[in-house]
């Protein structure tokens, strides 16, 4: 049987060789040229192929019912009111955003004339509750997050009720929260309206499951109104928590020993053994 010859395999790479070789003999002068004939030949088609798609366009709406004509007539002036609507509102936002930042300088001014240090600011991080100690003897939560989170020791912890208290022991995945109602817990806090600054501590749970603490340093010139009472709020004084939160009521004033402040006993929420999310107060960012 005869054997077939095999064709050379390398012919076409022979002319792929030619012909590079005679491009770069090619001069530079021919080569301009050419490309440019190659585009003024190719331009005319691009551009009818241009031409091409918007007439599709054009047709395709032509081609519209006179009802999607109007719900399209109807669209296009829903976006230029909303566009209008919205400029408006840039400039409203960037009169805005300039009142604000005149407002911080005149703050920063103020906090260098009276030699205020800078507001301290809080970064919050939430938690869950995931063991409860509310007895008569310990006041006490344990939450599920630890020094793995950041968490330390002394840092303010709130609920929606308020100053809820504060980090007592800490460890890897969990801490342990000495609650407001607990004796050793103790902050300073104010009237609300009266920047004085009073003591506040912890006084328990009564017989009647009322959760409560007590005032002490309360000036003289302090006075309730009949049948009224007033707010106890946090102070930033003692830096575990910003000012103004809420930390009870009081109804009734009496003078103390020394006779020189009144004391008083706080009405606390009663909703401390209901509490299953907690926020911490930590004053550097994670």
């Amino acid at each position: 049987m005869a054997k077939s010859k095999q064709r050379p395999i390398t012919r076409p790479f022979f002319y792929l060789g030619v012909a590079f070789v005679a491009w770069l003999l090619i001069p530079l002068a021919w080569k301009i040229a050419f490309k440019s004939t190659f585009d003024e030949f190719h331009a005319p088609i691009w551009e009818s192929s241009h031409r091409i798609n918007d007439l599709s366009h054009y047709w395709g709406h032509v081609s519209d019912s006179k009802n999607t004509l109007i719900e399209k007539g109807r669209d296009y002036s829903r976006i230029i009111v909303d566009a209008n609507l919205q400029l408006k509102r840039r400039d409203y936002l960037k009169r805005e955003l300039n009142d604000l930042r005149k407002i911080k300088a005149e703050i920063a001014s103020l906090e260098n004339s009276l030699n205020l240090d800078p507001r301290i600011q809080f970064y919050p991080q939430i938690a869950r509750v995931s063991l409860r100690n509310i007895s008569s003897w310990s006041q006490k939560l344990i939450i599920n997050k630890g020094l793995n989170h950041g968490i330390k020791e002394g840092l303010g912890v709130i609920s929606s009720n308020g100053v809820l208290g504060r980090i007592e022991s800490v460890s890897n995945r969990s801490s342990t929260i000495e609650l407001i109602t607990n004796q050793a817990f103790r902050i300073v806090a104010h009237l609300k309206g009266d920047d004085r600054p009073i003591t506040f501590r912890g006084a328990g749970i009564s017989l009647g499951r009322k959760n409560y603490g007590i005032i002490t340093d309360v000036p003289q010139d302090v006075v309730i109104p009949v049948n009224g009472s007033i707010e106890i709020v946090s102070s930033s004084l003692g830096g575990a928590f910003p000012g103004g939160l809420s930390i009870g009521k009081i109804k009734k004033l009496e003078p103390s020993v020394d006779g020189l402040f009144q004391s008083a006993e706080v009405v606390l929420s009663d909703k401390l053994n209901l509490i299953n999310e907690v926020t911490i107060l930590s004053k550097e960012k994670d």
